[in-house]
């Protein structure tokens, strides 16, 4: 356990020094997409971008981690093991990109949203979709969910009434599907493309206009059973055949994302690799908790921290034991006789 500790960061910003200084030594080349929001003692915010490989490569792999700010705990530790076991030499035509934190702002805070409130998993629409709607049943949770005040000691007494009315993967599905509803309340998807979101697409567009092949693995904790490891993806009939070669190279690992199983049908996310915590009611009310603090006591919210820390930052037992899955988890198996790269 002490060695998976010493990956783990204890703020966004010593995390940034480390991703950086990683990606050198490995011989890496860096790349930065500077954000205007600032961290707790104004400090610069940017997604970092660690390059191995070809610079016009026909087949990449894409790893990012932190898009769920305080979830970057976990996801950098991760990719500071990656690269501290060292990044080996690629096929000609490869290339790794590791996009480090991808919600800064978030993780600087100890937030899951960003700084407009918007959770950025629910932020990449595809472009005919509109920033509109709501889940059937996230309205009626509004008064739970949002509250105009720090909710009283009879929070316990009410969600363990709803779980037991509504149950718990259709709660989990109207309150983590994503609403564009109310900028203000939990699980906003935003008004349109966020900055950071933005800035992503427009580098990857660019630098991998000529990739016949890409695999995306976007690292998130809070799914699944305690310690497990988990790829999330898309239910869309278009996705079958994909699908299907993702189960044949990782395995029963490969799920679908809804309620049927560990996760949720969700708008505009990025699918990918969760690790598994806590319960899925406890993580559930947690971020309802983590949310509503901050907003009515400030960010320096002693309770607040204290929710995120037990469950997400560094120390916690579950974003301990999820770094050591790093190399069992990208590790593919061989697909008709040749593996990925």
């Amino acid at each position: 356990m002490d060695n998976v500790n010493r990956y783990f960061s204890p703020d966004y910003v010593s995390a940034r020094r480390r991703f950086r200084e990683a990606v050198a030594s490995c011989g890496g080349r860096l790349d930065f997409l500077e954000l205007t929001s600032k961290g707790p003692l104004g400090e610069d915010l940017a997604i970092d971008i660690g390059w191995f490989g070809a610079s016009n490569p026909r087949r990449v792999l894409v790893h990012s981690s932190g898009l769920h700010g305080v979830e970057a705990f976990a996801g950098s530790a991760i990719q500071l093991q990656w690269l501290a076991e060292g990044i080996r030499l690629l096929p000609e035509g490869t290339a790794i990109v590791l996009a480090h934190v991808l919600n800064p702002y978030g993780m600087a805070w100890l937030r899951r949203f960003n700084e407009n409130n918007v959770d950025l998993n629910s932020n990449f629409l595809e472009p005919h979709e509109k920033f509109a709607g709501a889940p059937e049943g996230y309205q009626m949770l509004d008064c739970f969910l949002n509250p105009a005040t720090p909710p009283s000691s009879d929070l316990f007494y009410l969600r363990g009434g709803l779980l037991a009315r509504y149950g718990m993967a259709a709660l989990l599905q109207a309150i983590a599907g994503g609403q564009y509803v109310n900028p203000k309340g939990l699980f906003f998807g935003g008004a349109c493309l966020e900055q950071g979101p933005a800035k992503l697409q427009a580098y990857l567009a660019d630098h991998l206009a000529g990739v016949e092949r890409i695999m995306a693995i976007d690292i998130h904790t809070g799914l699944g059973r305690f310690g497990d490891d988990q790829l999330l993806v898309d239910t869309a009939s278009k996705r079958l055949a994909v699908n299907q070669k993702m189960r044949l190279m990782f395995g029963e690992r490969v799920q679908l994302m809804d309620a049927n199983g560990i996760a949720y049908e969700a708008r505009g996310a990025q699918h990918g690799m969760y690790y598994g915590s806590f319960p899925r009611a406890q993580n559930l009310f947690c971020n309802a908790g983590v949310w509503h603090l901050p907003c009515n006591e400030g960010l320096s919210s002693a309770p607040g921290r204290e929710i995120v820390g037990t469950t997400m930052a560094p120390g916690a037992l579950t974003t301990q034991r999820s770094c050591g899955f790093v190399r069992s988890s990208l590790r593919p198996t061989k697909l008709g006789g040749k593996p990925f790269c």
